[in-house]
């Protein structure tokens, strides 16, 4: 019942009064998704392609999600960054950025102070993180719905590998066959890897300062865009270099586990490390 009434005070307090976790995913969406329907209208109006493509909801996430095609520095071809990617999944670790740390030197320090709670406050915390980042990408997914109704465009069909290949200019010569196993990898694993890089923000906040630990999370994750490894997480939050998108691509079920090492470790370093934090001292 503890943890249900810190939790309960958290999403009120953390999450119903920021309306920028509604407002920014809507607007990166609505952007992303009229983006997508006009490149596909002036594609299949020049007819470049031997077929005309169609746009639908698991190829307007896949354009919201996919982050980029992998980096060739020997092609000495200049270096962009993937905008789009960036902003939606630094967007999200902005917005909870400062409430755990802004809580405990306020009435947080309270709580903790009479509760004795230390574990049920982290917990808390952790379920607040995980709430306000599902809810986030939520609003991008329903978004994405309303506009395929506005545009009448399908919203129960897998997503289009070659209109991908297209948009994001992968080295994939095969055609990928329609197995249904596309729209999982790009609906839910970019998800599971916010949800992993949120908490372990939070997780790294408890040692360093928060904006420390967002600069340091978005240096590692721009690093992934540049170094396609196993190593950098954050090529398992871009699908269009998924091994079914990228020739020699990133292993979905690796990014699975990742995923779930990732949350479960903040979790546990997080609950360890904050029974010895120093709630009064600390700066």
């Amino acid at each position: 019942m503890k943890y249900i009434k810190l939790l309960r005070f958290d999403l009120q307090n953390g999450m119903i009064r920021k309306y920028s976790l509604i407002i920014i995913p809507l607007f990166l969406s609505m952007i992303a998704c009229v983006d997508l329907h006009n490149r596909v209208s002036i594609i299949n109006s020049q007819g470049h392609f031997p077929r005309q493509f169609s746009t639908s909801f698991a190829n307007y996430l896949g354009y919201i999600y996919g982050g980029m095609a992998e980096y060739d520095a020997s092609a000495h071809i200049p270096f962009v960054f993937p905008v789009r990617w960036i902003i939606v999944l630094f967007s999200i670790l902005f917005i909870t950025l400062n409430y755990p740390y802004n809580d405990m030197q306020s009435v947080g320090q309270q709580i903790l102070i009479r509760t004795k709670g230390r574990s049920l406050w982290w917990l808390s915390k952790c379920g607040w993180n995980i709430c306000c980042t599902v809810i986030f990408h939520f609003v991008i997914y329903l978004s994405t719905i309303i506009f395929c109704l506005l545009t009448q465009s399908k919203i129960l069909s897998s997503v289009d590998v070659e209109l991908m290949n297209a948009m994001f200019k992968t080295n994939r010569a095969t055609q990928v066959s329609d197995t249904g196993i596309l729209p999982f990898s790009f609906l839910l694993l970019p998800i599971a890897i916010s949800i992993g890089i949120n908490l372990f923000q939070m997780t790294l906040s408890l040692f360093i300062k928060p904006m420390f630990s967002f600069l340091f999370i978005s240096l590692f994750m721009l690093s992934s865009a540049y170094f396609m490894s196993p190593f950098w997480i954050g090529n398992y939050a871009m699908p269009i270099r998924y091994n079914l998108m990228h020739t020699n691509g990133m292993l979905i079920s690796n990014g699975i586990i990742v995923s779930i090492l990732l949350i479960t470790a903040s979790i546990i370093i997080g609950l360890i490390s904050f029974r010895y934090y120093d709630i009064i001292n600390r700066d």
